[in-house]
């Protein structure tokens, strides 16, 4: 009986951290899934110092989650802010992102400043600003 009860005790805390291992990478996945939503949001309305504020409160580095931040659309971050001429959240973005996550390929194959020039090509003089931004952090 005392082996059994050893046995259940032992099982009930293998379930008991296992299962809140679980829920507590999910609560870290919605707080994630949370700041990318907000930064896209931030970006999309030219808000440099919430999305500043944003990252500090959630002790996270842009560049480090950059990569595999996507906005709704399926662009990055960058992307919006040109998309959305936010000039001075484009600036922080590019000086907080890092030369690898400004450079690397997109879902489509372009990278960001394949992108801007593509808008720029396509009639759109006013997207030279991010050009040259891009290419000055590159």
């Amino acid at each position: 009986m005392k082996n059994l009860l050893l046995q259940f005790k032992v099982l009930s805390i293998t379930l008991f951290v296992f299962f809140g291992a679980t829920t507590s990478q999910q609560a870290n996945a919605d707080d994630l899934q949370r700041l990318a939503e907000n930064l896209c949001d931030y970006a999309k309305t030219d808000n440099r110092a919430s999305m500043r504020k944003k990252l500090k409160s959630a002790r996270m580095r842009l560049k480090a989650i950059y990569p595999g931040l996507i906005c709704g659309s399926g662009g990055s971050l960058m992307r919006v802010a040109v998309t959305n001429n936010a000039e001075s959240a484009a600036k922080f973005i590019a000086t907080k992102a890092g030369k690898k996550g400004l450079a690397a390929p997109e879902n489509d194959g372009k990278t960001v400043l394949q992108y801007a020039e593509g808008l720029v090509a396509a009639g759109d003089a006013g997207k030279q600003i991010y050009v040259d931004l891009i290419k000055s952090k590159l």
